[in-house]
């Protein structure tokens, strides 16, 4: 038989065959070891990207959050600052009106005057620069009518010097404020026949509309209040107080407190538009209420008389007046100018 059999490879061949296995072997090694090391830069590549767009968006929305919260912070502190402000003038306006002041125009002025540098000092302990400055040239003249207790005690809602029970407390005004009234219910008609009534009453030149509020007692001491409009007629029944007296506060439309959706002063008979529409608040059967009031008119041709003895009085009154206010802190600047007419229907 043949001896057939694969030729050997002599020692150059061999040499050369593993050399170029490990040649093979290394480039495999370096293709994988490059192919790791490109894997691991686009790793921390991305991770380094990844951290400083979070890092961005933290700064970016803390920015705004920071900002947002500033803007807040000094924005409500001078709407604060504006309400408190408001409030405080409109009692010292009151006041003036009280003390019957020669002239109130004047007098408030220099209340206002004297409030605004003691709000400026007490600001700048916190850093704050703040001004309180009414413009006495804006001005609305009006006129303050109030009854007071008496020193045998409360008095019958009649007339002046009389007593008249039908009567009229300012003719021909256009605008009512502050309007407040506080009656004992022992004295009031426990039917609405014949009881204490207020009227809004239109004029011929004007709407011509009348609008009412009756006041009734009721067995237990509360009291109902009966509105009449143009639109109908709406009663409501209210606890007594702890002072068993009730007030009725017509311009803000709330009895004791406590609001009375119906309780709208003067409706269709106050207008708002420009010019405004005269009426007559009068009052009817005003031996049957015993209590005090106040209100501000912008005008009135007949009614009460002024003069501090008699009950009710008239006084010069400020219906309204313009006040500038500034708020400024390092973060905000707030400025200002408001309508001060404190009690209006609206307010």
């Amino acid at each position: 038989m043949a001896d057939v059999s694969l030729p050997r490879l002599g020692g150059r061949e061999r040499d050369r065959d593993d050399r170029g296995d490990r040649g093979r072997e290394r480039d495999g090694a370096d293709r994988d070891e490059d192919r790791a090391q490109i894997i691991l830069i686009t790793g921390l590549t991305l991770a380094v990207l990844f951290v400083a767009v979070v890092l961005l968006l933290n700064t970016v929305i803390y920015t705004e959050n920071l900002a947002t919260r500033g803007a807040d912070a000094g924005g409500a502190e001078a709407i604060e600052f504006r309400d408190g402000a408001v409030d405080d003038l409109a009692g010292i306006l009151h006041r003036e009106h009280r003390n019957g002041s020669a002239n109130v125009t004047e007098s408030f002025g220099a209340s206002a005057e004297t409030y605004g540098r003691t709000v400026g000092d007490l600001r700048a302990r916190d850093g704050v620069i703040a001004a309180v400055r009414p413009n006495l040239s804006t001005v609305e003249e009006g006129y303050f009518i109030a009854q007071n207790e008496t020193d045998d005690g409360l008095r019958n809602m009649t007339a002046p010097g009389s007593n008249g029970a039908d009567w009229t407390v300012a003719g021909n005004a256009t605008r009512t404020r502050n309007y407040r009234l506080t009656v004992d219910p022992d004295s009031l008609s426990d039917s609405t026949s014949g009881a204490f009534t207020v009227v809004a009453d239109g004029r011929t030149d004007g709407t011509n509309e009348t609008w009412s509020a009756t006041l009734t007692r009721e067995t237990d001491g509360d009291l109902t209040v009966t509105v009449e409009t143009a639109n109908g007629t709406t009663a409501e029944t209210f606890a007594s107080p702890p002072d068993e007296n009730h007030t009725v506060d017509f311009t803000a439309g709330t009895v004791n407190g406590e609001p009375f959706d119906a309780l709208v002063w003067a409706e269709w008979v106050q207008t708002d538009g420009d010019p405004y529409e005269p009426y007559d608040v009068r009052y009817e059967n005003g031996d049957q209420a015993r209590g005090t009031y106040h209100l501000v008119v912008d005008d009135r041709d007949d009614g009460a008389n002024p003069g501090r003895p008699l009950r009710p009085y008239v006084d010069e009154a400020i219906y309204s007046v313009e006040v500038d206010l500034l708020h400024r802190t390092p973060e905000l600047t707030y400025r200002d100018t408001v309508r001060l007419a404190p009690g209006e229907r609206d307010a």
